[in-house]
């Protein structure tokens, strides 16, 4: 008897654990579409570089993870999914988390910084950001959705022309989409295939 008093509490139970902890299938995703890069010269760390390509399928699984934290209902949920689908539909964009045991030089979206980010396709063509901006979403938001970003690291939404991921299709074995981060603190290359 007691077996069937609680057989239907299962889904609700599951539900309220995806909408404190997360769904598992929004962490697997972002952990499939993440690379991250440590730099070091001997035993310093010179910077740490983590990345997310924001894909068609990652927008997907974060606006289903959205709504289900703020229960949003399915006017304000396809908002949300609108607002980020739009986004990635015109653009090629990373959500990047930067650290640097110096806070000064983490300073990607500031004009004139020390660092050179480009977006490198399968055919070896080079791509400037469009725009690197600070991100906008809260801090508590940052490590629920983006967990290796720490308290130490900068966030930023980094953005590429559309054309970045055309191009000739990638041979076997080579990477589509390449993020190259460099600068006099080092050069980090994060790869998607």
């Amino acid at each position: 008897a007691a077996v069937l008093l609680f057989t239907g509490c299962g889904t609700r139970v599951g539900t309220l654990y995806e909408k404190v902890m997360g769904s598992p299938g929004n962490a697997g995703t972002t952990e499939k579409h993440t690379r991250t890069k440590e730099v070091h010269e001997g035993l310093d760390t010179r910077f740490i570089l983590a990345a997310t390509w924001l894909s068609p399928e990652w927008i997907r699984a974060f606006s289903e993870e959205f709504a289900n934290i703020y229960y949003l209902d399915t006017v304000r949920k396809e908002k949300v999914i609108a607002l980020w689908k739009s986004e990635s539909e015109s653009h090629v964009r990373f959500f990047v988390a930067l650290f640097t045991p110096d806070e000064r030089g983490n300073d990607l979206e500031k004009p004139g910084t020390l660092w050179s980010l480009r977006l490198v396709r399968a055919d070896e063509k080079d791509f400037e950001p469009v725009y690197v901006r600070k991100s906008g979403l809260r801090s508590e938001e940052i490590s629920r959705f983006f967990p290796y970003s720490g308290t130490w690291y900068r966030a930023y939404e980094v953005a590429f022309p559309k054309d970045a991921a055309g191009g000739a299709p990638a041979k076997f074995g080579s990477s589509r989409l390449k993020l190259v981060l460099s600068g006099v603190q080092g050069r980090a290359v994060l790869a998607w295939e």
